[in-house]
């Protein structure tokens, strides 16, 4: 059986008038099973959002923590066109006490892209970085724009990295160039309060599906 060397990554900075916020995560399941929580991620995406908040989403509602929901985001609508590669999300932003935007729109490129598995047994979560990735299995690349006072660029990446038959490493790199409105009170405290701490959430429960689907795949062969 493999020793995982470090179990994860979690780390944020800002830069260029963006924030960005690198996750890695080893994770007890092969890369076969985590594809299929992607594919579910994806289904629940297009077919119905809310029911992400049951399982990849949970616990990264509103906290009632001013620090925690700075601001919170309300989906509305979810778009996604494979053979296009185009997403759009609409969705409101709210600033609890202070304003609701509504029917805010974010859309742009959606790449989803997969490899055959090489595994790469050496891989150690807390030391990996964009420029570092070894073989993928899977990557997902969302670039999204909006033109407003809240958000002007938003991009990031989420792969899937096979370890060796029973293991893999979830990566994710989420970058935000917020506009004029968020600037006025979004510093690196209240982004990793609010930002990093739900990404952190959401890998984790990637996580947890991944290795408990796995667990009851083992369960039924043996």
């Amino acid at each position: 059986m493999k020793l995982l060397c470090c179990l994860c990554l979690l780390v944020s900075f800002y830069a260029n008038k963006t924030y960005t916020t690198v996750c890695a995560l080893e994770v007890d399941a092969p890369a076969e099973v985590s594809d299929t929580i992607f594919e579910r991620f994806i289904h629940d995406f297009r077919t119905d959002p809310d029911a992400l908040f049951n399982w990849a989403l949970y616990g990264t509602g509103a906290q009632n923590d001013k620090d925690k929901d700075a601001y919170l985001l309300e989906y509305k609508e979810t778009v996604y066109i494979p053979e296009e590669n185009y997403g759009r999300i609409t969705m409101d932003v709210i600033v609890p006490g202070l304003i609701r935007f509504r029917d805010i729109r974010l859309e742009g490129i959606v790449l989803d892209e997969r490899k055959p598995i090489v595994y790469t047994p050496d891989i150690c979560a807390d030391s990996l970085t964009m420029s570092k990735i070894p073989s993928w299995n899977r990557h997902f690349l969302i670039d999204a724009q909006y033109s407003g006072q809240l958000i002007e660029k938003g991009y990031g990446n989420i792969y899937i990295l096979p370890v060796d038959s029973t293991h893999s490493v979830f990566l994710l790199d989420i970058n935000v160039k917020y506009g004029w409105f968020f600037n006025i009170f979004i510093n690196m405290r209240v982004y990793k309060n609010s930002v990093e701490w739900r990404i952190n959430q959401y890998m984790q429960n990637l996580k947890r599906v991944a290795e408990d689907l796995y667990l009851e795949e083992k369960s039924v062969l043996f």
